[in-house]
C-alpha cells in the first residue's frame, strides 16, 4: 500500500477508535450499572480510573496518527493491533456477566485492521484477541458456567478472520490487477499518441508544401483540407495524451507567473478561424480589473478554456460564443477569478448533464454522428479545474444554449527584483553540439558563438535535418529552434526522446517570451529555454549549468568585459530603429569587418524575405502565417539590433484574428514603414563596414 494511503488509513482508524471508544465505554458502564461489575467490591474510582486510561489511550493514538511524526505508521499499526484487543479484554473483565453482550467487538476490531491496513496487522490483532478472550473466559464465572459459549466464540475468532483474510487477498489482487490494467492503458494511450503525432507532423508539413507550391487551385484546396483534417486529429491526440497524464498522476499542478489575457488571447486566436468559417460570433472578454500577472497553472487553464470553448464552437450552428474572465473579489493579494464559457448551441438534456463529465461519453449517439470528437474534453477540463482548486459547473437548456463556469483563487505574482550583478560566466569547452534553426542568420550566429568557445558544432536548417542528425550521431547538448517551418522543435524533441534511452540535454531557442509558451515548453520536459536574441552569456550559462565541474579556468575567450568601441557612422535615420550595441555583440563573436559585413548582409536578406512573407500574410489575413513569420522576424531583428522592427513583430505574434481582420491594412502599412527604416539603418551600417573592410585591405 502506498505510504500516503497507509497514513490516511491509520488516521481514519484512529478517528473511528476515538469516537467509537467513547460510545463503547458509555454502553459498558450502563451494563455494569444494571448487572453489576465482575467484582462487587470494586469501587467507582477503580472503574472510573480505567475509563480514564481507556479514553487517554484512544486520544493518544489519535494524536500520534494526526499530529505527530515521532512514530512511523507501521509501528503505530503494530502497537494498536496489540493494545486494542488488550484494552477490550480489560473492559470485558471489568464488565463481568455483561461481557457476553460485547464479545463481538473482537471481530469488529480484527476486521477493521484487515480492511484498512492489511492482513498482517489483522492476524496480529486476531492472535492477541484470542489470547485476551481466553483470559476473559478464565476469569469470568459467566463464561466458565457456559463452556460451549466460550468454545463457539473461540471458533468465531479463529475462523471468521481467516476467511476474511482470503477475501481481502482476493480484493487486493483484483485491485492490483485493475491498477496494472489502468496503468497499461495509460501507457498505451501515451505511446500510441506519440507514435501518431510523428507521421502526423510529416503529413502536415508535406501538405503545407503542396499547398504553398501548387499552381492548381484545386490541388491547393485539397492540400488545405488535408491540413485541417490533420490538425483536427492532432487535437484529439492531444486529448488522449492529457487523459493518460491525468490518469497516471503525472499531470502535477504548476505555479508560474502568467497573464490571464495571454491565455484567453491564445484561445481566441486558435478558435477564431473555426468560428468565422461557421459564421458565428466568438468573443473573449477579460475584466479590466484583472491586471498584471498571477500565479497559477497556465497550461491547465489553457487546456480547460480550449476544451470548453472548442466544444461551444463545435456545437453552435448559429449565434455566438462568449468566453469571460471576471474579478469576483479580492482578499489581499489573492484574486477570486470567475471563468465562464457561454454559447447559443444545441444544449444538453438535464438527464445527460452529469454524464458528459465521464470520459468518452458523448451526447450525440448513433451510427451517423455530425460533430465527432472523442468525448474527453469536459472530462479533462473537470480534472484540471479540480486540481487547480475549483469546481466546474454547468447550466444548459436544449435548443437554447449551455454555460460552463468555475472559480479559481489566484495570487498576484510578485514583481521581479532587479537583477543582481553577477560574476562573469565561466566557460565550458569541447562539447559536441547540435544547433537546429531554419533561419540562416540565427543559425550562423549561434554556431559562431559556440565554435568561438571551442565546441564542435553541427548546424542544420530544418526539423527534419535535426532528426536525421540526432539519429546519425551522439551529441552532448542540443539547441532546437522552437518554430521551424517543417517540423517544430517540440515534435523534434518528442520524437528524439522516444527513440533513445538517454537523450542529450536539450534547450529550446525561441523568440516567443509569453508565459503560455514557457509553460508549454516546461511541460515538454526539456532542459531549458533560451530566448532570442541569443548571446554569449545565455549560451555559456546554459552549458555551465549542465557541466558545472568542467568549466575552464581560462577567461580569455570573452568573459571579460569587451572594450568600448566607437559605433560606425549611420545615415540620418531615427536612432530607435537600430541599437548600436548590437554591433558589440556581433564583435564578440568575431571582430573582423569581413564577418560583420557578411552577418549584416545575411540579416538584411532575411529581413527582406520575411518582410515580403509577412506582408503577404497580413494582406491575406492569414493568422497562422502572420504568427509564424512574425516569430521569425523578431528573432532576426533582435539579433541585428533592429529593435523597433522586433517590437512590431512581437505585437504581431500575439494578434488575434478579430484584430487582424479589422486592422490588417494599418498594420501592413506600419510594417512597411518600420521595415524600410530599419533596413535603411542596417544598410548604412553595412556600407560603413564595407568601407572599413576596403580600408583594411589596402
Amino acid at each position: 500500500m502506498p505510504s500516503s494511503d497507509l497514513i490516511q488509513s491509520v488516521r481514519a482508524q484512529a478517528t473511528l477508535r476515538l469516537k467509537f471508544g467513547l460510545f463503547v465505554l458509555m454502553v459498558m458502564l450502563g451494563a455494569m450499572a444494571y448487572w453489576g461489575p465482575a467484582r462487587p467490591e470494586s469501587g467507582h474510582w477503580e472503574i472510573g480510573a480505567f475509563g480514564v486510561v481507556y479514553l487517554a489511550y484512544n486520544f493518544t493514538a489519535w494524536y500520534l496518527a494526526h499530529r505527530s511524526r515521532a512514530i512511523p505508521p507501521n509501528v503505530l499499526i503494530a502497537t494498536t493491533a496489540v493494545l486494542d484487543p488488550v484494552m477490550l479484554s480489560a473492559l470485558l473483565v471489568i464488565v463481568g456477566r455483561a461481557s457476553i453482550l460485547f464479545v463481538g467487538f473482537y471481530i469488529f476490531t480484527i476486521l477493521g485492521f484487515g480492511f484498512r491496513v492489511g492482513r498482517r496487522a489483522m492476524h496480529l490483532c486476531q492472535a492477541i484477541s484470542i489470547a485476551g478472550f481466553g483470559l476473559v473466559a478464565a476469569m469470568s464465572p459467566a463464561w466458565r458456567e457456559n463452556p460451549l459459549f466460550e468454545l463457539s466464540h473461540l471458533v468465531l475468532l479463529t475462523v471468521v478472520p481467516l476467511y476474511a483474510g482470503v477475501l481481502i487477498r482476493k480484493l487486493q489482487d483484483a485491485r492490483d490487477a485493475a491498477e496494472r490494467a489502468s496503468l497499461a492503458k495509460s501507457q498505451l494511450l501515451a505511446k500510441v499518441s506519440h507514435e501518431l503525432r510523428t507521421p502526423l507532423t510529416g503529413i502536415v508539413s508535406t501538405a503545407s508544401l503542396i499547398e504553398a507550391q501548387s499552381s492548381d487551385p484545386g490541388s491547393a484546396a485539397r492540400a488545405h483540407s488535408i491540413i485541417e483534417l490533420a490538425l483536427g486529429l492532432d487535437v484529439e491526440i492531444k486529448q488522449l495524451l492529457d487523459l493518460s497524464r491525468i490518469e497516471s498522476g503525472r499531470d502535477a499542478a504548476q505555479q508560474i507567473a502568467f497573464d490571464i489575457r495571454q491565455v484567453t488571447d491564445h484561445v481566441a486566436r486558435t478558435l477564431a478561424p473555426i468560428a468565422a468559417a461557421k459564421d458565428i460570433g466568438l468573443s473573449v472578454e477579460v475584466d479590466p480589473a484583472i491586471s498584471g500577472e498571477v500565479l497559477g497553472d497556465a497550461h491547465a487553464l489553457n487546456s480547460v478554456l480550449m476544451n470548453l470553448a472548442g466544444n461551444a464552437v463545435k456545437f453552435t450552428e448559429a449565434g455566438s460564443v462568449l468566453v469571460e474572465a471576471l474579478l469576483l473579489g479580492q482578499e489581499g493579494d489573492v484574486l477570486r477569478v470567475g471563468f465562464s464559457v457561454r454559447d447559443t448551441g444545441i444544449g444538453i438534456p438535464v438527464e445527460l448533464q452529469q454524464k458528459i463529465f465521464e470520459p468518452f461519453f458523448q451526447v450525440e449517439t448513433g451510427p451517423v454522428r455530425k460533430y465527432g470528437g472523442t468525448g474527453l474534453g469536459t472530462s479533462i477540463a473537470l480534472s484540471h479545474v479540480r486540481r487547480m482548486g475549483g469546481e466546474l459547473q454547468l447550466e444548459s437548456h436544449p435548443g437554447v444554449g449551455t454555460k460552463f463556469w468555475f472559480e479559481l483563487r489566484m495570487a498576484r505574482a510578485a514583481a521581479s527584483p532587479a537583477p543582481a550583478v553577477e560574476a562573469p560566466v565561466r566557460i565550458v569547452r569541447d562539447k559536441r553540439v547540435l544547433v537546429a534553426d531554419d533561419n540562416r542568420t540565427n543559425l550562423q550566429l549561434i554556431r559562431e558563438m559556440l565554435e568561438r568557445d571551442g565546441h564542435r558544432v553541427a548546424g542544420v536548417e530544418s526539423g527534419q535535418g535535426a532528426l536525421e542528425a540526432l539519429a546519425a550521431g551522439d551529441f552532448d547538448v542540443v539547441f532546437l529552434d522552437f518554430n521551424m517551418h517543417d517540423v517544430d522543435g517540440a515534435s523534434v524533441y518528442e520524437t528524439y526522446r522516444m527513440g533513445v534511452l538517454r537523450p542529450a540535454p536539450t534547450f529550446f531557442v525561441t523568440a516567443d517570451t509569453t508565459a503560455l509558451t514557457a509553460a508549454r515548453l516546461k511541460a515538454l520536459g526539456a532542459t531549458g529555454v533560451i530566448y532570442k536574441p541569443v548571446t554569449f552569456d545565455k549560451l555559456r550559462s546554459a552549458l555551465a549549468g549542465l557541466f558545472p565541474g568542467e568549466v575552464s579556468a581560462d577567461e580569455a575567450a570573452g568573459t571579460a568585459t569587451a572594450p568600448a568601441r566607437t559605433a560606425p557612422h549611420l545615415r540620418p535615420v531615427p536612432i530607435e530603429y537600430l541599437d548600436p550595441a548590437a554591433l558589440d555583440t556581433l564583435r564578440e563573436v568575431r571582430d573582423t569587418p569581413e564577418f560583420l559585413y557578411r552577418m549584416i548582409s545575411d540579416g538584411i536578406a532575411d529581413i527582406e524575405r520575411l518582410d515580403s512573407l509577412l506582408s503577404e500574410a497580413l494582406a491575406d489575413r492569414n493568422l497562422a502565417a502572420v504568427h509564424r513569420h512574425a516569430h521569425a522576424m523578431r528573432g532576426v531583428a533582435l539579433s541585428l539590433g533592429a529593435i523597433r522592427l522586433g517590437a512590431l513583430a512581437d505585437r504581431l505574434m500575439a494578434i488575434a484574428q478579430r484584430d487582424l481582420d479589422a486592422t490588417a491594412s494599418e498594420r501592413n502599412a506600419d510594417l512597411r514603414r518600420t521595415a524600410d527604416l530599419s533596413l535603411s539603418a542596417l544598410d548604412g551600417l553595412r556600407q560603413s563596414l564595407g568601407a572599413a573592410e576596403a580600408a583594411s585591405s589596402r
